[in-house]
């Protein structure tokens, strides 16, 4: 028994409705351009010391269609270490950042649902790190991948690098100068100015009751009395001769 014509045109026309449906949602399907960017920069201040934090920022310059994308900064794990949880990234989306610890941190963000894709000037990504020893560290973007709403992707490579020089602090201890106008402590160790520090003159001093001024002075004064008592004797005896003369 043979197969009836009728359903065989049936089944052209099914195949050809449903070619052109497929043809016709094709037609009618908006055209995506691929996700671009016009620049990537990477920016980190020139010079910092040990101990200070070093802000990296990774930013596009012209984005379109930046729906999602993945990137990685290197750096120098000798030099530097990432500050846990410090990476900031765009609003509106989904990100995570992993640092391996070695000189790699992969950052990766994308928007949700129907959110439309990134558009203009973006920063991609903000990192903060600690600088732990002296030399000369840097970053750099060695590679991103840059994805549209419509899953096409680009691939950019050696996108972005800088540099920060870190030093390490030098203290320099205090030191006795001199000549900075300060007083040195008096050698006597009383207090008092040392002799012809004000300018006054170096002879003993003439004040009364010290040094050998006042040995001298009751010296004097031994000498005066002893003197008085004689003359006092003196006089007795004079006296007395009297007496004696006038009575005879």
């Amino acid at each position: 028994m043979t197969r009836s014509p009728s359903r065989r045109r049936l089944g052209r026309r099914a195949a050809l409705v449903g070619g052109l449906a497929v043809a016709a949602t094709a037609l009618t399907a908006p055209a995506h351009a691929a996700p671009s960017v016009s620049d990537v920069t990477l920016d980190a201040p020139s010079s910092v010391e040990v101990g200070a934090p070093i802000t990296v920022t990774v930013a596009a310059a012209g984005a379109v269609d930046l729906y999602a994308y993945d990137l990685a900064v290197s750096y120098d794990p000798d030099l530097v270490e990432l500050v846990e949880d410090s990476a900031v990234t765009p609003d509106g989306g989904f990100s995570d950042v992993v640092d391996d610890a070695a000189g790699t941190v992969s950052v990766t963000h994308t928007r949700l649902g129907t959110s439309p894709g990134l558009a203009g000037d973006v920063t991609l990504a903000t990192l903060t790190f600690t600088a732990v020893a002296d030399g000369d560290a840097r970053f750099a973007v060695p590679k991103a991948t840059l994805v549209g709403a419509d899953a096409t992707t680009a691939s950019l490579t050696d996108a972005a690098a800088a540099s920060t020089t870190v030093t390490t602090v030098v203290t320099t201890p205090p030191t006795d100068d001199p000549t900075d106008g300060t007083t040195s402590p008096s050698p006597t160790g009383d207090g008092s100015a040392a002799p012809g520090a004000d300018g006054a003159s170096d002879s003993p001093s003439t004040s009364v009751g010290s040094g050998s001024l006042a040995s001298t002075g009751a010296s004097v004064a031994w000498f005066v009395g002893a003197a008085l008592l004689a003359v006092a004797a003196g006089v007795g005896i004079l006296w007395a001769r009297r007496r004696a003369v006038a009575s005879r």
